[in-house]
């Protein structure tokens, strides 16, 4: 027997929303897709970073901040990472283990993060430096040019890692950066 259920006029359909069997039914018969755990929008809606981030909101406690793969899924929608990975800063508690969470130590300065749907998440560009950091080239690689497209500057990237030389993965993210504006570079020579 098909549902009848149709999602709020907002577009945003969770269990708490719809209750349970409404959820499973909508999602069931295609009237709403999952964004990521338990929030999905109606068929159509497009997902916004908000939207993404309101979804990661159950994983992510006050304290900690969506980094790393997690806040370039948040940003871009691309590459949605099986486990959600959060930052919190030296000497502070972090959370309780979680089979869907990861936890690193970070220091985050004030203007590497921003507020979506009540969640703090790494800059696109803080976002993009860290990816260049903690993911080998190729998987970097992808997900930068990916971070390109809502507004990640590898250049800037690359000035950034001469104030922290001397820490974890810069070496790496350097040689990552540099790749990848080697094309670029490369035209603007011959042009």
């Amino acid at each position: 027997m098909p549902s009848t259920a149709t999602p709020p006029a907002d577009d945003v359909v969770s269990p708490a929303t719809v209750g349970a069997v409404a959820f499973d039914a909508l999602l069931r018969d295609g009237h709403a897709r999952r964004v990521w755990g338990d929030l999905a929008l109606a068929t159509g809606a497009a997902a916004t970073p908000a939207h993404r981030a309101a979804a990661l909101s159950a994983l992510v406690p006050e304290r900690a901040t969506v980094g790393r793969d997690a806040a370039a899924w948040v940003h871009t929608g691309a590459d949605l990472p099986a486990r959600v990975q959060v930052l919190v800063g030296p000497r502070r508690r972090r959370p309780d283990p979680h089979p869907l969470r990861i936890t690193h130590e970070c220091v985050l300065a004030e203007g590497d993060t921003v507020e979506l749907a009540g969640l703090r998440v790494t800059t696109v560009q803080r976002t993009g430096l860290d990816i260049a950091r903690w993911h080998g080239a190729d998987s970097a690689r992808n997900m930068l040019l990916t971070l390109c497209r809502v507004g990640f500057d590898p250049t800037a990237a690359l000035h950034a890692l001469a104030a922290i030389s001397g820490h974890a993965g810069v070496r790496e993210a350097r040689t990552t950066l540099t790749a990848l504006l080697a094309p670029a570079q490369a035209a603007v020579r011959r042009g």
